[in-house]
């Protein structure tokens, strides 16, 4: 829990999901640089948020007038919530997410640069065709996160875009809207599967390719369920794996799982593309919090970063749910790449630990 120090007063944020003895702070210099570049040069009092991480954008530019939120990440909009709870705010509106429209064009934008260039380009796309011309957008990161294609892409959707100065390791970025549709992104891609072309929207992992995680997990699938098993794809990304699983066990009751509204969009269009008749679900939250069904079986790629932080974290997490959610019976199937020892954390929670199938990079574990 930290205290935020913002141009109309103060914060106490905690990062989400909560963990103990937290190492990391809610916010950091090119939260405040954006809320600073607000406070000097706002147009009005509404601002669309794009991007906040943990909810210091939103609720710090709250105290200057109306906030819309926008972004791709359940996580972050949980942890606005979250802070708007801790510190006594009014609840602010719903989010917007990919593919929604403004309900009317704010009088500026700050935005987090996202990690992903494939994600910042399609945003910029959606944000030349919500925003009136001339409304001034400010971005900002830190320093060793920014792409260099920054500002030729702002260039390219916006029509415009320049580098400020930096400042305490972060940079800011300013352009105005156009007004109009400018150029469009590349998005979404497709790549091969082994059932066909999967969609795959802006943001998504595995852009270009099949990874060769998913590829390997492919071949350790069970292909014999009984009739009606309740399946877990935990994590799903564009589906890939669940899909698998459907084709090889139709009747069985899949639900596909991530934090990410736009993996799951994906998961949604290849399910409907090759899997129309199934008995399939969607679901957007924090892994399996929240999520009441219990499962036969959880298929599990887990990641091992959360934005730009790397760790066991996001997989601690996992397991933990996985173990909580299986029916008596039931197992938990993961792949991890061999160097990250995911077989200790799974031996702490689980009974039998065995590996299905391992080569020089990837090892593949049953869990019960």
């Amino acid at each position: 829990m930290t205290t935020f120090e913002h141009p109309w007063g103060q914060l106490t944020l905690q990062r989400w999901p909560l963990r103990h003895n937290e190492p990391l702070q809610a916010w950091d210099n090119a939260d405040l640089y954006l809320l600073n570049t607000l406070k000097a040069r706002a147009a009005g009092p509404s601002t669309l948020v794009v991007n906040d991480q943990q909810g210091a954008l939103a609720l710090a530019a709250s105290q200057h007038g109306p906030v819309i939120s926008s972004g791709d990440s359940f996580l972050a909009s949980r942890a606005q919530v979250h802070n708007c709870d801790l510190n006594g705010l009014p609840e602010q509106g719903a989010p917007l997410w990919p593919f929604d429209n403004l309900p009317e064009s704010p009088d500026q934008v700050i935005m987090r640069v996202p990690k992903s260039l494939a994600l910042l380009e399609w945003q910029l796309q959606w944000l030349s065709e919500q925003l009136a011309r001339g409304t001034p957008v400010w971005l900002a990161g830190m320093d060793k996160h920014l792409p260099r294609q920054l500002v030729p892409l702002m260039q390219q959707y916006l029509g415009n875009g320049r580098a400020e100065l930096g400042w305490k390791k972060a940079r800011l970025f300013s352009a105005s809207a156009p007004g109009e549709r400018l150029a469009v992104a590349p998005y979404p891609t497709q790549v091969e599967g082994p059932m066909g072309p999967l969609t795959v929207h802006a943001g998504v992992f595995a852009q270009q390719q099949l990874d060769i995680g998913a590829r390997f997990f492919l071949a350790h699938l069970p292909n014999n369920l009984p009739p009606g098993a309740k399946v877990a794809d935990l994590g799903c990304g564009n589906g890939v794996i669940g899909l698998a699983l459907l084709q090889a066990c139709p009747d069985s009751h899949l639900v596909f799982c991530d934090e990410s509204w736009l993996a799951l969009q994906s998961a949604r269009d290849n399910v409907a593309r090759y899997c129309p008749e199934s008995a399939s679900e969607f679901y957007l939250g924090d892994g399996l919090a929240g999520h009441d069904e219990r499962f036969d079986l959880i298929l599990l790629n887990p990641p091992f970063h959360e934005g730009h932080v790397v760790g066991d974290h996001v997989a601690r997490r996992l397991f933990r749910q996985s173990k909580q959610a299986l029916n008596a019976g039931g197992e938990l199937r993961v792949i991890g790449n061999r160097h990250l020892g995911y077989h200790k954390l799974l031996g702490k929670l689980f009974g039998k630990v065995e590996v299905l199938g391992s080569n020089q990079k990837f090892v593949v574990w049953r869990c019960m």
